[in-house]
């Protein structure tokens, strides 16, 4: 069937983006800047896409849709869309939910380095011809401080990745992530009350609900410590504004780093801008150039899915009328300011390569891991059971399969044997060094291994190393061999391209185009 899909603003589509719409549909973009058009636009659409589209999908609107039977949203924020009537209208309704976590750190990062290093202020001391000596812009090192980081998500392990990184200590408050995986991802789990005095800095995390509505106000600024800085990089409105102001003002903290503001675009008169301890963005944390092409690609590829009646990867409600799954009201559930909950903002599990060939980025952690290793047996094929926990792992955020992560992990792949959703080829003997364990679906031919290059080095099966080589070649059937040499690299991970790592790979190529 031939959908009408309708942009509600320009977007430049890319290559991945057109054909995942290919054979499904035909793409139109229609503009609408006032309210009064939108309903023309959309009436008879069955798929409307929107990225900074500025009016609103309302109830009133939703049910005089003849055929809409899917939302996309380029981005998080699903201010623009009444979730619950879109639920009742059987409209289901995909964001861009995950995506957007390495931006957003490396945001929230920027912040508290420029406030650290009084770069901004030096930056405008400059520009204005005042040539300070540098004891006026005496910054700190972050090395030794504390970062807090109120909920746990995508966006708060990643920061807590890069924190590691400058010789911080991470704690973490997050009540509805289990203590043992903030642990797990190195951080400490505390209560937001031990977060905001002990720490150094403090970035913010969560969706705005009902529930994070003005989390942080005066009493809690004020638990804070004197020399400690806020970063906000969520939802302006979890930060009461006003007492925020009065706090920088009175010295009860010592700064603040925003991206977000309780009314956008920050008004010219805002007391903020009048502020010098302050560092200002204007909500760019996730405009990153490869956040939004990934952005695009997951939200259209989604768009396909439920168009052709699939199971989208980031629902934010279903067209059932019913939420999606979510972890946690904190975390995962969005609300708008002083309703009921309306709908989930979905965290699923890793569940298919991208063009980049990484993992899709809302994976989760561990805990509930078996969807996810279940649909990469599904999506790569034979995989080993190391193979799958490092994919799986890499996809949560986290960098290492600790002892923790493989006991949880174990489990998921013993569930899904007795579900009898697995089967497990064993190569080699118990004991061996050249033993493993290859995942494949049930009904699929028994794997064959071919013995090429070092397993110690990269504990990755030849024949899996050649299909990932021949998927490559389907979307770019003109790539060199030190092209896909290349690509195999960054997939699983490797830094460089060894005399070793060479011999192996091109192995794989002769293996591929003998086979």
């Amino acid at each position: 069937m031939n959908y009408d899909i309708v942009f509600l603003d320009r977007v430049e589509l890319t290559p991945v983006s057109r054909r995942a719409l290919e054979g499904v549909g035909t793409v139109r973009t229609v503009t609408v800047t006032v309210q009064e058009d939108l309903l023309a636009a959309v009436r008879d659409a069955d798929a409307v896409v929107y990225h900074l589209f500025p009016n609103q999908l309302t109830r009133d609107v939703l049910e005089r849709c003849r055929r809409l039977k899917v939302i996309g949203r380029i981005g998080i924020g699903m201010d623009q869309v009444d979730l619950a009537a879109a639920g009742a209208c059987g409209v289901t309704v995909v964001n861009a939910a995950g995506t957007q976590a390495a931006a957003v750190a490396d945001h929230a990062m920027a912040l508290m380095l420029c406030l650290a290093r009084n770069v901004v202020a030096s930056h405008n001391s400059l520009l204005a011809g005042d040539r300070r000596p540098p004891r006026d812009f005496m910054g700190f090192e972050l090395e030794g401080k504390t970062l807090g980081i109120i909920g746990f998500g995508a966006i708060g392990r990643r920061l807590a990745q890069r924190a590691f990184g400058f010789g911080m200590a991470v704690q973490a408050y997050d009540p509805y992530v289990p203590p043992d995986a903030i642990e797990e991802a190195g951080a400490t789990p505390v209560g937001l009350t031990e977060l905001l005095g002990g720490s150094d800095f403090v970035s913010i995390h969560v969706p705005l609900t009902d529930e994070t509505w003005h989390l942080i106000g005066a009493n809690e600024l004020a638990i804070m410590r004197p020399g400690a800085y806020l970063v906000n990089t969520a939802r302006g409105p979890i930060i009461d504004e006003a007492s925020l102001v009065a706090a920088l003002r009175g010295g009860v903290i010592a700064g603040a780093g925003l991206d977000v503001y309780e009314e956008e675009p920050l008004a010219p008169g805002s007391p903020l801008l009048a502020l010098g301890q302050v560092v200002l963005t204007p909500h760019i944390a996730g405009w990153a150039i490869e956040t939004q092409l990934r952005s695009q690609e997951s939200v259209v590829k989604d768009v396909a899915r439920v168009l052709r009646g699939e199971t989208p990867v980031s629902p934010v409600s279903s067209g059932s009328g019913t939420a999606a799954p979510s972890h946690s009201p904190l975390t995962g559930t969005w609300r708008r300011p002083g309703g009921s909950r309306s709908a989930t903002q979905a965290m699923l599990p890793y569940t298919e390569w991208e063009e980049t060939g990484l993992p899709h980025p809302s994976a989760t952690h561990p805990f509930g891991a078996v969807p996810g290793l279940r649909r990469i047996i599904e999506t790569e094929g034979p995989v080993t059971t190391d193979r799958a926990y490092k994919v799986y792992i890499r996809g949560s955020g986290s960098t290492r399969v600790t002892k923790l992560a493989r006991s949880k992990l174990d489990q998921a792949v013993n569930r899904l044997l007795a579900q009898k959703q697995a089967q497990i080829d064993e190569l080699g003997s118990p004991g061996d060094s050249e033993y493993q364990r290859v995942l494949r679906v049930p009904g699929s031919a028994p794997v064959v291994v071919r013995e090429i290059g070092s397993r110690d080095l990269y504990e990755v099966p030849m024949n899996e190393v050649v299909a990932l080589m021949r998927q490559r070649l389907e979307g770019f059937p003109r790539a060199s061999h030190e092209e896909l040499m290349r690509f195999v690299l960054d997939t699983y991970g490797w830094k460089r391209l060894t005399d070793k790592a060479r011999t192996y790979l091109t192995d794989a190529i002769r293996l591929m185009y003998e086979g």
